[in-house]
């Protein structure tokens, strides 16, 4: 279960925004906006997951939350300086609407789940038959949950959330090949 949320803290740390986006004043396109993705993007930068993704994740972000209320609780300066810091930690929050828009924005311009199975995936020897277990098994809102849970408050966001928990285990208890042996 650890590692679930390792790979999702990874994925949603290291995705960028849609490079499809329409310019709006204040948006992720304005020059206040791009400097939030460039900050974001840089320190979001490990290599797993292409340039293009990362680009994605950023823009998603500072167009889900808002420029105007990045600017109100953290700087990209503060963002570069604290690569390791959840959105929360630096200031930052979603509210429903705001998690809705940023996850349908990054959904469009890159494939959330897949890359959310892959990271489960990663240095586990599991069949293609065990990955597609988990490609049905995981709903898009558990994913959104758990990725989006990650990203605002970090790893340990859902210590102590049994309801969420059960839905993890009832998705493992589904597809026991992706169980590792430890």
């Amino acid at each position: 279960m650890r590692r679930l949320l390792m790979v999702s803290a990874l994925l949603a740390t290291s995705v960028v925004a849609c490079a499809d986006e329409a310019d709006s004043a204040g948006g992720a396109r304005s020059e206040e906006g791009q400097e939030y993705v460039d900050a974001i993007a840089e320190t979001s930068d490990d290599g797993t997951i292409t340039d293009e993704e990362n680009e994605c994740f950023a823009r998603s972000f500072v167009d889900g939350v808002g420029v105007e209320e990045l600017q109100e609780a953290v700087t990209p300066e503060e963002i570069t300086e604290n690569p390791e810091s959840s959105p929360a930690d630096l200031g930052i929050t979603l509210d429903d609407d705001q998690a809705d828009a940023f996850w349908d924005d990054v959904n469009r311009c890159m494939d959330v789940k897949a890359l959310f199975i892959e990271g489960i995936a990663e240095g586990e020897a599991l069949s293609d038959d065990d990955k597609a277990c988990l490609e049905d098994a995981f709903g898009d809102d558990l994913v959104k949950e758990i990725m989006v849970g990650v990203l605002v408050e970090g790893e340990d966001s859902f210590e102590g959330d049994d309801e969420l928990m059960g839905e993890l285990f009832a998705v493992f208890s589904e597809c026991p090949g992706a169980v590792p042996d430890s």
